[in-house]
């Protein structure tokens, strides 16, 4: 009951269509006799079984690790038989139509574990949806040229309009072998500032990826 109401729920994120997690969660609670906040950290769990294999999960479910060998099993049998599912999802991280957007209020790191300490990333069927995601270049211009634009912004409605002139999408002018995407400024000095750009349209708990020459 619990996985197949989570499901229900990623599908319409996945078509991004509103819902209220509220009101599949007492869907659950009408049917299973546990607390709200019981079927919540179910709901956690399952976006952990998600992410180890490399699909993607509800934002605002982020993964909690401590999984019972049980719900792991459900949850992948569940994943790999909805073929339609996958489809949908393959199509939704490889969607090229996306424009460039306001960053909004700068958010708290995410409370996710490191690398070493996550579960090993199997995927389904030879796919990871968070790698595919990445490696969509629409996208990630959409990113880059949302966060030039921000770079832009602060510097000029901070006075400094000669500094805005001069921030450079460098991963378009001079090529994305640099290491980088955005060279601006650091606060409102002149000492120069180097942003690499991770872009996804879900969680910000999702993993992303990055090479030698980026670190």
């Amino acid at each position: 009951m619990t996985v197949d109401v989570y499901f229900r729920m990623l599908t319409l994120e996945l078509a991004g269509e509103s819902y209220t997690k509220t009101e599949f969660r007492r869907e659950v609670e009408r049917d299973v006799a546990r607390s709200s906040g019981a079927i919540e950290y179910k709901f956690n769990n399952v976006s952990a079984v998600l992410d180890e294999l490399g699909a993607v999960w509800i934002p605002g479910y982020m993964p909690l690790r401590n999984v019972q060998d049980r719900l792991r099993v459900v949850v992948r049998e569940r994943f790999e038989a909805d073929s339609e599912l996958r489809a949908f999802m393959l199509k939704a991280v490889a969607d090229g139509d996306v424009d460039p957007s306001d960053l909004g209020a700068e958010v708290a790191p995410p409370n996710a574990d490191w690398p070493a300490a996550r579960g090993a990333r199997v995927g389904v069927l030879g796919l990871d949806f968070a790698a595919i995601e990445s490696s969509n270049r629409a996208l990630g211009r959409a990113g880059e040229e949302s966060v030039l634009v921000c770079e832009r912004g602060r510097l000029a409605t901070a006075g400094r309009a000669d500094l805005a002139a001069e921030v450079r999408h460098v991963s378009v002018v001079d090529g994305d072998g640099l290491g980088y995407d955005i060279r601006s400024f650091q606060g409102l000095t002149d000492e120069p500032v180097f942003i690499e750009v991770k872009t996804t349209r879900y969680g910000k708990e999702v993993p992303f990826y990055i090479s030698g020459t980026e670190v």
